[in-house]
């Protein structure tokens, strides 16, 4: 008797007990669920992660200078900066005039503002003050009107770029691109408006507004650059622009007051970091699946002692050993086929409601998947070798008698 042949025997013998073939698919189903889930998740939140960073202008080619040396808790340099930057805008003239390997230079000053148009007010609104680069990071920023000019940051003109719901809440369904809005008691008239960006690590976008470099430095009392974009001309170049930025600020400074980071370094870190978690809930998974299998050998030997007559029966007419093993080998991988095949629809269905509800595109990992399959094919051969064996290896008359 072929494999192919048992699994119509395996089946009907399935449909026998339905609750009890149910329950013991069940630990199967939990684990191949689990796996999909956490692999997928952590697949999606890698995704949008690296959407966020690309929709913000940060992409492989990008590295970040903060005014503050490094320290051995690596966010604690950043927040330093914060608070006191050792780059200035002769800084920033210099690496726009010296640096070979690079495409843009873009510094950036942040603030909190209150906003005010006619009798609406917008307290504590995220801005950045910068230069008119910034719109070759972020592609397409312009919705409506445009962004600054050269003149714009030379003149300290008084002018306004803002995000969409920034807008909304100042003026509602009117235009904004030509009014002006008070910013910390300071008119500027808003010269354009954002496309639509994405909340990244709790900021949202749509809510800040971006101010030339110089107009900023003037509202907010300082000269510092907290922190400084550039963008490399290619991937192959970040190193070589790492060193010479490097280079440029030591000969300025003296010493090394100063930090780079890559993207492509904060953007693995992040993975790493995603990466650990999946592993260890997908260790969970494997808990499961171990029980699983476990439910699947007691279920198929309690099954073997049920079925003594009947393999006895067909020992008695010609029925081989390898027939037997094979038999209820094919109803263990039947019972683990199914509860993947399971796993995988639930896994589908939960991912879909989830992406649903948080508004993004999660779809089943077809790594994961794949693996769901063959762990659950493996449960079951495992599950079902020492169950067959078993009764395979039966004496006939003894099992006739019962």
């Amino acid at each position: 008797m072929t494999f192919i042949e048992c699994f119509p025997l395996a089946l009907r013998a399935l449909k026998s007990n339905p609750l009890r073939s149910v329950l013991t698919t069940l630990g199967v189903i939990i684990g191949v669920f689990i796996v999909i889930t956490t692999v997928s998740l952590g697949e999606g939140a890698k995704n949008y992660i690296h959407e966020q960073f690309s929709s913000f202008g940060v992409g492989a080619n990008t590295l970040a200078i903060y005014g503050a040396p490094e320290t051995e808790n690596r966010g604690a340099g950043i927040i330093a900066a914060m608070s006191k930057s050792s780059i200035t805008y002769r800084d920033i003239t210099a690496l726009q005039d010296q640096c070979r390997y690079t495409n843009v230079v873009v510094p950036a000053v942040f603030g909190t503002a209150d906003f005010q148009y006619g009798r609406k007010k917008q307290e504590t609104s995220f801005v950045i003050g910068t230069t008119q680069d910034y719109q070759y990071l972020v592609k397409n920023i312009v919705t409506a009107g445009r962004f600054f000019t050269p003149m714009d940051i030379v003149y300290r003109k008084r002018v306004i770029f803002v995000g969409q719901d920034l807008a909304k809440e100042l003026f509602g369904v009117f235009p904004a691109v030509g009014e002006e809005i008070k910013v910390n008691g300071t008119s500027l008239q808003v010269v354009g408006i954002m496309k639509k960006m994405s909340v990244v690590f709790g900021i949202n976008y749509n809510e800040m507004a971006i101010l030339p470099i110089t107009t900023a430095q003037d509202i907010f009392k300082t000269s510092e650059i907290v922190e400084t974009w550039v963008a490399a001309k290619n991937i192959e170049a970040v190193p070589k622009a790492a060193a010479e930025i490097r280079q440029i600020l030591m000969r300025r400074h003296g010493k090394e007051d100063f930090q780079l980071r890559v993207a492509t370094e904060m953007i693995k870190r992040i993975d790493d970091t995603m990466g650990v978690l999946t592993v260890a809930i997908s260790a969970i998974a494997a808990i499961s699946l171990l029980v699983g299998s476990v439910g699947i050998m007691n279920i198929m030997l309690v099954s073997v002692a049920e079925r003594i007559r009947e393999i006895g029966i067909r020992k008695a007419v010609g029925a081989r050993q390898r027939d037997i093993f094979s038999q209820f080998l094919v109803e263990a991988l039947l019972i683990s086929l199914v509860g993947g095949v399971l796993g995988v629809l639930v896994a589908s269905t939960v991912l879909l409601v989830i992406g649903k509800v948080i508004g993004l595109a999660l779809v089943p990992s077809m790594p994961a998947v794949i693996m769901g399959f063959f762990v659950s094919a493996a449960v079951g051969v495992i599950a079902g070798v020492y169950p067959a064996m078993r009764a395979a290896r039966l004496d006939p008359v003894a099992a006739l008698r019962g």
